[in-house]
């Protein structure tokens, strides 16, 4: 398994998600203030050249979503995905989607000052989208009620940008969520290796691919 990653981006993501499931993979380092991320080898990877991407025995996958859903019916015994005939399977998938489709937009919308159009916008607003997950969150403490999943895993990754780039007041029913999720041991472990990974690459900016497990 091997993750295309650099510390700081949304690469994050699938780090935290592999160090909930507990599976062995290796980095492969994609230097993006080098510029790697445009080598024509990373974009047959992702031809969007961006993080994260994953390989796994052949099988490439990329765009965070995907990456994390790939992971979650890949590796069924670590339970941060439900089963194709559980009725649980179909919210689970909206909550997958959500994050890239109405969470991220809405936020970019709310940082460039974009004009909003409610109606014609698949997310509508911010507003909107903010009380969509706190409605979830009514549940029960995580989008699919009792089970933290990989949904859990995108939303709260990209809410806490939210709160860090000031699109979303820290407080309530969502900050609680926040604080959660990086509670987790998890989240705790893959923090610590960014940590790591960002400290030791600014000495070494140009390194290849390393063993983490």
């Amino acid at each position: 398994m091997k993750l295309y990653y650099w510390p700081k981006t949304r690469a994050f993501r699938a780090l935290w998600m592999l160090e909930e499931m507990r599976v062995p993979y290796d980095f492969e380092f994609v230097n993006i203030r080098a510029g790697a991320q445009n080598d024509a080898a990373f974009c047959r990877v992702n031809p969007m050249s961006k993080l994260p991407a994953l390989e796994d025995n052949g099988v490439c996958v990329a765009e965070s979503g995907a990456v994390l859903l790939y992971l979650a019916d890949r590796y069924p015994q670590t339970g941060l995905g439900v089963p194709f005939d559980d009725p649980a399977r179909g919210r689970f998938l909206q909550w997958m989607f959500f994050t890239g489709s109405c969470l991220e937009p809405a936020m970019a919308e709310r940082m460039t000052g974009a004009q909003s159009n409610t109606v014609s916008f698949g997310w509508g607003d911010l507003a909107r989208v903010e009380h969509a997950i706190e409605s979830a969150l009514e549940e029960g403490p995580w989008l699919l009620g009792d089970q933290f999943s990989a949904a859990d895993i995108l939303t709260a990754s990209t809410l806490q940008i939210a709160f860090m780039a000031k699109l979303i007041e820290p407080e309530g029913v969502l900050f609680d969520y926040v604080e959660r999720a990086v509670a987790r041991e998890g989240y705790e472990r893959a923090a610590a290796i960014d940590h790591r990974e960002a400290e030791r690459l600014a000495l070494r900016p140009h390194v290849g691919a390393i063993k983490t497990s």
